[in-house]
């Protein structure tokens, strides 16, 4: 027999561990009572065996009496704690963690035991700064507390939630609609840009096939697509709607089918753009080109017929008249004796009409041959000849023009510009002094027509088809006319044209 046995140490030792023993047996009392267990199979269960199963269970477990005092806890829940259990044993816990009693995971322990109803929560305990799943059996005699740490599956969760939110609030503040469904073609998602520009909410859309928003032929067109999409399709489609007050609007749709692991099509998700103002605008400028299309064709019509018009009137009133007074002095020399005076001036007449042909026909055909001709040439030519019968000061500065880099149909569209804007400050400006200038830079081509005639108020709207006649004309090779003028002011005329286009 052990001489140590009967020593007060170990009189005390096993004081403890009989103490302990029955503390853990009153916590197999109540766990087998919350199990229901038969009172035989109570009887006759191992004390120690049920510890050593608590000891190996990767919950922690604590066991409270009435008083709050601990009866029990194994190493799992010493671990989470921080406190061995042989300081813990016997100890009530309010007055060991009093900082424990105010925290939220704690009262429900008061919760559990006021109503004697088991009770699992998830819940931070701030105390230990861990998430534990804990579930708590209460009985008159105590509390029986299984808890579990889920601190990591926690931080996943709130992760995933945090993702989630970002991409709710992409989705949410995106500024396209987005639009999915399934492969019924029953709608399961949209966000609330969506339903602005259908001006439904998102109840009234949710389970609507998307041509439940379009008219009959807009539907024809949107099963065509479908079938695109089941054969795995990706595509950008230009899309018409009507919206809850019966608006028609153009959409810009990205439509993605959506195919499962099994590669079975599960629906289609799109990107939708209202561009319905886009299409007006593009539309209304459409019209406008037309319309100004139409206004240029009435202009070269007007012209053409006004050229005619002045060709008629100097072949009738000029060239007619010398040949037919030629006509005259030749037939009266065919029955006078003295007839060399009246072949001279028959002669004269032709020469005269020769050289009025020669003027019309020049003025009509302009620099067509630029290789023989060119424009400087022709343009001197023209100036002369204003010189001649207007008391005018005209200069022509081609100093910084490159005549070799023109083309020759540009420069039959400077020529008639020139001409038409001469016939303009012959007509209207008054002026006594003009300054045409042709200027070469590396993309442009700049024809500069300047007067110091009486000018006109820009405000006011042209109704002449002289300016038209040169915008239209500027316009055939890039050209963008600018008038700066003003009364008593005269006017400056510049024509750029883009030779990079």
């Amino acid at each position: 027999m052990n001489s140590q046995a009967n020593t007060p140490q170990a009189r005390d030792e096993n004081s403890n561990s009989d103490s302990n023993e029955q503390r853990f047996g009153m916590v197999v009392d109540r766990e087998t009572d919350h199990a229901n267990v038969n009172t035989d199979f109570n009887d006759n269960i191992n004390v120690n065996e049920l510890k050593n199963v608590f000891e190996r269970i990767t919950d922690a477990f604590v066991a409270f009496d009435p008083l709050w005092n601990y009866i029990y806890l194994n190493k799992k829940a010493a671990e989470i704690i921080g406190r061995p259990p042989e300081n813990l044993i016997g100890k009530n816990i309010w007055e060991e963690f009093p900082e424990k009693k105010d925290d939220l995971f704690y009262q429900s322990f008061f919760t559990a035991m006021k109503e004697q109803e088991t009770l699992t929560k998830e819940d931070y305990c701030r105390p230990l700064g861990i998430w534990l799943m804990t579930t708590m059996y209460p009985s008159p005699g105590g509390l029986s507390v299984y808890m579990q740490d889920i601190t990591e599956r926690k931080k996943t969760e709130l992760a995933l939630a945090a993702t989630r939110e970002q991409y709710r609030q992409i989705v949410e503040t995106a500024q396209e609609g987005i639009w999915m469904i399934d492969e019924n073609n029953k709608t399961v998602f949209v966000n609330q840009k969506m339903c602005d520009i259908l001006e439904y909410s998102i109840d009234e859309m949710m389970g609507k096939e998307n041509n439940y928003f379009m008219d009959e032929d807009e539907r024809e067109l949107s099963q065509q697509s479908l079938r695109r999409r089941k054969k795995g399709i990706i595509e950008t489609l230009f899309k018409k709607f009507i919206t809850k007050s019966g608006k028609h609007i153009w959409t810009n749709m990205s439509a993605n089918p959506i195919f499962n692991e099994e590669g079975e099509y599960k629906g289609a998700l799109a990107m939708v753009s209202d561009i319905t103002d886009k299409v007006i605008l593009q539309q209304q400028l459409m019209n406008e080109q037309m319309n100004k299309q139409k206004e240029i064709a009435k202009a070269a019509l007007s012209a053409q017929e006004i050229e005619r018009n002045k060709i008629g009137e100097e072949l009738h009133d000029n060239i007619n008249q010398l040949l037919s007074a030629s006509n005259l002095f030749l037939g009266h020399s065919l029955n006078t004796d003295d007839y060399k005076p009246f072949i001279m001036k028959g002669r004269a007449c032709v020469n005269e009409a020769i050289e009025e042909i020669r003027k019309l026909s020049k003025e009509l055909v302009g620099p067509a041959k630029a290789e023989t001709i060119g424009l400087i040439k022709t343009v001197t030519d023209l100036v002369n000849d204003i010189v001649l019968v207007k008391k005018m000061k005209i200069k022509f500065n081609y100093s910084a023009y490159c005549e070799e880099k023109t083309n020759a149909g540009l420069k039959v569209i400077i020529y008639r510009i020139i001409q038409e804007q001469f016939n303009n400050i012959l007509k209207h400006a008054e002026a006594t002094a003009v300054l045409i200038k042709l200027i070469s830079t590396k993309d442009d081509l700049i024809l500069l027509i300047k007067d110091n005639g009486k000018g006109f108020d820009m405000a006011v709207k042209r109704k002449g088809i002289g300016l038209k006649n040169i915008i239209s004309r500027a316009e055939t090779y890039n050209g963008n006319v600018e008038f700066i003028s003003s009364p008593g002011k005269g006017c400056t005329m510049q024509v750029t044209f883009n030779l990079s286009k």
